[in-house]
């Protein structure tokens, strides 16, 4: 998964211990293959749990306007959020449950399941005696979100693009990050933070929650209105922390906004901004937002762009709206719109 984070390794710790000692004493034939907690190659995400957020805020909202129907008072908006963490709480601990029992299935496979990963050391760390737990347990194991902006859209009517919905984000997140913590030490695995890439996912939740919540059918969570004002039906949730697409900012704006909660995301996060125009022609522009970006220790940095370029004779387009090349009229053109890869994290 590209915006994969592998950090510290809980159990490569003894392994770490060892060798050292392996070294001080010159036994370098005793040497393991994990040699360092902090160690990124033949590791990787294992089966992540992904948390809708925006269900969880709609039956939170439910349940209390319902108390508070019964006590004929106002539904308060405090209320609603203690119980959208107890909910949100729970929801981690299944979410937890979810992921032992995925784990535990696929360590009970038999090596030949994929037989290459271990050849090739794709997962570092196996031991046939063992068993291929040996190289799986070195994984981060994630708990992932999405649809952070609707989340507190439907408790608050505002989400983390101001003030004070950034204060909930960050309560939101610590959460998260206490609990896969703990989870860490009492498993020893390598539970983490995730912000999801829900790409499908994404749209899937919005669907079902149409039918599942209608009254919440609603602006900036399932429709928004542009800058002209046009009524723009939204197909899917916002991926994980990410600002709404119907946010007017420019990319410095944004990553200041995701900056403040990709610290949280320790097992994988991206930040990626939109450019309107050509970074052909402003390469001094993109070397700016990277350096931004680095600047607000984002640990995954993306550019969306729009390049176009014709198979015939090579002409470069900035255009992804063309069905064929404006200079040779050829139809067969290959269309970019994102370049990812700046992970600037030290």
């Amino acid at each position: 998964m590209c915006r994969t984070i592998n950090g510290f390794d809980v159990n490569a710790l003894d392994n770490f211990k060892s060798n050292i000692q392996h070294v001080l004493d010159r036994e370098f034939d005793k040497i393991d293959d994990i040699f360092s907690a902090a160690q990124k190659d033949g590791r990787g995400n294992i089966c992540p749990v992904t948390i809708i957020l925006p269900t969880l805020a709609a039956m939170s909202v439910k349940k209390v306007q319902k108390k508070a129907a019964k006590e004929d008072r106002p539904c308060d908006s405090e209320e609603v959020w203690q119980e959208f963490m107890k909910l949100l709480n729970k929801k981690i601990h299944e979410a937890k449950d979810m992921l032992l029992e995925r784990f535990n299935h696929i360590c009970s496979q038999s090596p030949k399941s994929a037989k290459f990963m271990y050849e090739n050391h794709s997962m570092a760390g196996y031991h046939e005696e063992e068993g291929i737990i040996s190289a799986l347990k070195h994984g981060t194991i994630v708990i992932g979100q999405l649809g952070m902006s609707e989340a507190l859209y439907i408790m608050f009517g505002y989400d983390h693009t101001t003030k004070e919905g950034m204060k909930r984000a960050k309560e939101i997140e610590e959460l998260y990050l206490k609990l896969t913590s703990d989870f860490k030490k009492e498993y020893k695995l390598n539970f983490g933070v995730y912000f999801t890439p829900a790409e499908s996912l994404c749209g899937t939740a919005l669907r079902k929650f149409k039918k599942a919540f209608p009254e919440y059918c609603i602006e900036n969570i399932t429709y928004y209105y542009d800058k002209d004002g046009n009524k723009i039906e939204k197909e899917w949730f916002t991926n994980s922390i990410h600002v709404p697409v119907q946010y007017e900012c420019d990319p410095f704006e944004k990553i200041d906004i995701e900056s403040q909660l990709t610290s949280y995301g320790n097992a994988g996060c991206i930040t990626y901004t939109e450019v309107g125009e050509t970074p052909y022609y402003n390469i001094d522009g993109i070397e700016k937002l990277v350096d931004y970006a680095m600047d607000k220790d984002v640990p995954y940095f993306a550019i969306n762009l729009k390049i176009s370029q014709c198979h015939n004779c090579g002409e470069r387009i900035w255009d992804l709206s063309l069905d064929k090349c404006p200079k040779c009229g050829c139809e067969n053109i290959d269309q970019l719109g994102r370049v990812t890869g700046w992970n600037i994290a030290a």
